[in-house]
């Protein structure tokens, strides 16, 4: 009985010493990549460039108390690595379209998380997103980002794709780097 209470005290310390140990590294803000390798170190210039968005979800159909109504919206975004964006967006909410441009702000944390926020033409005027940067292209691109709504009484998200040019002016193609063409079938 006594080498089974030991053996299942030293296994309880080895686990809490573990458990210790992984807490302080999280604690540190030091990310790592999913590969373990490199360190992750998002900032607004991490998003820098043109991205293809899609997204949707419930919005107000008026002014309050006006019940929610679907909506979807597609747009090309443009942030410039300093905070700041343009959004050229088509909008259908409860199957009515519009297209606007808007402007706004961003901002990415080291930890690749971060704030949008759009001001639009009409109520409510200010629309607000978490983020967080979902694909990195290299160690310093972000390639691809996901967004969900923080503007009380509405349910929004999108995922947004960096746009990357595959041809030339001359008409040959050319690969991202790292990027090699498949076999053709």
């Amino acid at each position: 009985m006594a080498t089974r209470q030991i053996v299942v005290r030293t296994a309880g310390v080895v686990l809490m010493a573990g458990a210790l140990i992984a807490g302080a590294r999280l604690g540190t803000g030091s990310e790592t990549s999913a590969d373990g390798e490199r360190p992750i170190n998002c900032g607004n210039a991490t998003l820098e460039g043109r991205y293809a968005v899609i997204g949707g979800g419930f919005i107000p159909g008026g002014a309050p108390p006006a019940p929610l109504v679907p909506d979807a919206h597609m747009s090309l975004m443009t942030l410039d690595g300093a905070g700041n964006l343009t959004d050229r967006v088509t909008l259908s909410g409860n199957g009515e379209v519009s297209r606007e441009v808007a402007q706004g702000t961003y901002t990415i944390n080291a930890d690749c998380r971060g704030e949008l926020t759009i001001q639009t033409p009409g109520p409510p005027f200010q629309l607000t997103w978490d983020l967080v940067v979902a694909e990195l292209q290299g160690a310093a691109k972000g390639k691809e980002f996901y967004a969900i709504g923080t503007v009380p009484g509405a349910v929004d998200t999108f995922t947004a794709k960096r746009i990357q040019r595959m041809w030339t002016d001359d008409g040959v193609q050319s690969f991202p780097q790292g990027v090699l063409p498949g076999p053709r079938g």
